[in-house]
């Protein structure tokens, strides 16, 4: 579970003073334990009403932590005991053997050679103290080792999953993380910025420039034989215009559909 339920404990009088008993999870114990806290005095300076008896034993409560996510986890990464070795040996082979989205093989592989580099950094480390600090010296010997942008962040993605895999009885993570690339230090991968590629077909070969040489002399061809070959030409969304072609140019309609199979940009 996320966190313990808040508590308000149990005031008991124990010789001449209160005392305030709650549960409070132990390192080493699969079970909580009584503890037992010192409120007031029963007479003399000091003492305290019932109802302020009962705010201090609320607040008594909350300094120790006990009903904290934070104590909790803390509990829990001690007594597991689990080191990211450990734990990544078992998402290997949950992922491969998963019913929902098994990995495939060929993945299987990657992440299993991108492991066996991650564990000589971070396999005997406990999985409760993988976290930014971790990933950042993990990405500092990276980057040592000459790995490309990419590859880091390949590897990283594999780290994240392997912590995110450890979940509690209820299904939710036991070390939920905030990953903060820009105190990791991780560089951004390459992206490709390329010209964009038409897709090939007629309409796209219609607006190449060999094309529109070859058409602008066939118009002028025709332009001289006074060719009734209009209607033909219009079918290919070319317009037949006197300055047009006494400049060399062709005239390509906008309003056409364009052909069958392409996009339109």
């Amino acid at each position: 579970m996320s966190r313990r339920s808040g508590q308000s404990g149990y005031i008991e009088k124990k010789g001449n003073a209160f005392y305030v008993r709650f549960w409070i999870d132990v390192p080493g114990q699969e079970k909580r334990a009584h503890k037992s806290i010192r409120i007031c005095p029963t007479t003399g300076l000091g003492k305290m009403t019932k109802p302020e008896r009962e705010r201090r034993a609320k607040q008594i409560i909350a300094e120790s932590g006990a009903d904290t996510e934070e104590h909790l986890k803390a509990v829990q990464a001690v007594n597991l005991g689990v080191t990211f070795r450990k734990q990544a040996e078992w998402f290997l082979d949950h992922v491969k053997t998963r019913k929902r989205r098994p990995i495939k093989p060929a993945t299987a592989t990657s992440w299993a050679s991108h492991l066996t580099w991650i564990k000589s950094v971070l396999g005997e480390m406990p999985l409760a103290s993988v976290n930014n600090l971790a990933v950042k010296e993990l990405v500092s010997q990276m980057a040592v080792a000459g790995f490309s942008p990419k590859t880091m962040h390949n590897y990283v993605q594999v780290v994240k999953m392997v912590v995110a895999s450890a979940v509690n009885e209820q299904g939710e993570e036991i070390y939920p993380r905030k990953w903060n690339h820009e105190f990791i230090d991780l560089c951004l991968p390459k992206t490709s910025s390329g010209p964009l590629r038409l897709p090939q077909g007629p309409c796209n070969m219609l607006h190449s420039p060999l094309c529109i040489l070859l058409i602008s002399n066939v118009l002028l061809v025709l332009a001289r034989h006074r060719s009734s070959s209009s209607p033909r030409l219009s079918s290919l969304g070319i317009a037949r215009d006197s300055d047009c072609i006494g400049s060399g140019r062709v005239a390509i309609r906008k309003d056409d559909p364009p052909c069958r199979g392409t996009s339109s940009i």
